[in-house]
């Protein structure tokens, strides 16, 4: 069994409203994450008055983007403490068209990854080729085919043999 992943370590998440004529303006969607995320860093950044955030504001990476308006950063460990004694003392400025309803820690959340198996089934791999090069509007002959596939399928030296005893004239 493979090693557990830790998905989001050091991460920050800031739970956000929309203001409620960003909502009228905006529609139902409303900008996405990243849009949010820029946001969020440029507001931060400007604070040049409080070089500790705007620093630590350009040093945050986006991490994700959740319904409901949650925003998911990360930054080193000393660029989040940063980010957490600007929200204790009410300094951390939100992103335009939004409020800041609260900030906090995100534990990281484990993955168990679950392992591949070796063997692929030779129709699977012969028809998802065949469709990759339909989609591509890539005529299939038995040399573009295998060619295709040992572009894709690199390291399978049977291709040809196996190719040749399927192919229909």
């Amino acid at each position: 069994m493979a090693r557990p992943v830790q998905l989001a370590p050091g991460s920050l998440a800031l739970v956000l409203r929309r203001l409620e004529a960003q909502k009228a303006a905006g529609g139902a969607e409303g900008p996405g994450g990243r849009a949010v995320f820029r946001a969020f860093r440029r507001a931060n950044a400007r604070c040049f008055w409080n070089a500790r955030l705007a620093r630590a504001a350009s040093r945050l990476a986006f991490q994700g983007w959740l319904r409901r308006g949650v925003l998911l950063v990360q930054a080193p460990p000393a660029c989040l403490q940063v980010l957490r004694d600007a929200w204790r003392r009410r300094a951390l400025r939100p992103p335009r068209g939004f409020r800041i309803r609260a900030v906090g820690d995100v534990f990281p959340v484990q993955m168990n990854p679950i392992a591949q198996s070796q063997f692929v089934p030779l129709a699977e791999v012969l028809c998802c080729a065949i469709s990759d090069m339909n989609a591509a509007q890539t005529v299939v002959t038995q040399e573009s085919l295998l060619e295709h596939l040992m572009k894709h399928y690199p390291g399978h030296r049977v291709w040809h043999p196996i190719i040749q005893s399927f192919w229909m004239d």
